[in-house]
């Protein structure tokens, strides 16, 4: 039987573009730079102009595409489905998002960001979907084709990051840095079906706290006196103990200083995160794509 699998836009054309913005940034913004710096004279000797923001507002995902297998302990023996075309669950999702940063030296600051995800679905088995090990009564389970499937998957976000300012001037920063991205993932899968004259289901509940550590790269460049552009390149592959897998984020964005202390912003976020897991409680692979919206407030001193 072949399985036709949508795919969405967030692909190879996407990653290039932003690839190029980050090569072409450093250049442009010295380009546009009238004054002839030298190296040692990277850091205006003024103070910071933000050395302390927030920003609140909401996340608006357009797209979301979620692939996963659930294996055995043993074996990769379970069924590669689909959340979001096998389960109905959510494709689109509007979520609270807090992120800042504060900044103790020209050089240096620390920035974090947090938000969580809660989506669920429910729909009729268009195939079977093996479940773990369905041979270890204790280990999986097979879900019929026309059972009836309910889905739940959450997930908590949180950001942590240290940022060097290698190029820190009124009109434009670079910086380079390290940081941690933990996700508390948890997937709730149970099915009901009548096979001739007996009912049957099963259920399956897995929670995982995945530490990832990432490499990050951005800037900022004041187009005006109140407008500003700012990009950020995430970038981890991880290939420790129990985990592996790699993750890629871009987030670009505009703010306007509005006020003396608030302004507005709006931004893209495109993610990509590929995850192999082998632990005592869940094995298997998970693959997600997000595409979607950033607006906020933000408050600055």
């Amino acid at each position: 039987m072949t399985i036709e699998r949508k795919k969405i836009c967030v692909g190879k054309g996407y990653w290039i573009k932003a690839l190029l913005s980050l090569c072409l940034a450093a250049p442009l913004a010295l380009a546009h730079d009238s004054e002839h710096q030298h190296w040692d004279d990277r850091w205006d000797p003024v103070p910071a102009g933000e050395r302390l923001k927030f920003r609140i507002g909401a996340f608006i995902i357009d797209r979301i595409d979620t692939t996963a297998r659930l294996d055995s302990q043993q074996f990769p023996v379970g069924t590669l489905f689909d959340l979001e075309d096998d389960f109905a669950v959510d494709s689109r999702e509007q979520v609270g998002r807090l992120d800042g940063f504060y900044r103790f030296s020209p050089k240096h600051r620390l920035e974090w960001s947090y938000y969580r995800s809660r989506r669920s679905g429910s729909a009729l088995a268009i195939r079977e979907i093996t479940i773990g090990d369905p041979d270890n009564p204790m280990g999986g389970f097979v879900i019929p084709k026309d059972a009836q499937v309910n889905t739940t998957w959450d997930f908590d976000l949180f950001k942590l990051g240290y940022d060097y300012s290698f190029l820190n001037k009124r009109r434009y920063e670079m910086f380079i840095g390290a940081g941690l991205n933990l996700r508390s993932m948890k997937i709730s899968i149970a099915y009901q079906a009548t096979l001739g004259s007996r009912a049957a289901s099963a259920s399956f509940d897995a929670t995982q706290w995945v530490p990832l550590p990432t490499a990050t790269i951005g800037g900022r460049w004041n187009l005006t006196r109140k407008l500003q552009a700012n990009f950020s390149y995430d970038l981890f592959y991880l290939q420790f103990q129990d985990y592996s897998g790699q993750y890629q984020e871009v987030l670009l964005s505009l703010e306007h200083n509005t006020f003396k202390h608030v302004g507005i912003g709006a931004g893209i976020d495109l993610g990509n995160l590929n995850l192999r897991a082998k632990t005592d409680d869940f094995r298997g692979e998970f693959d997600s794509r997000v595409a979607g919206i950033f607006a906020y407030l933000k408050f600055y001193l």
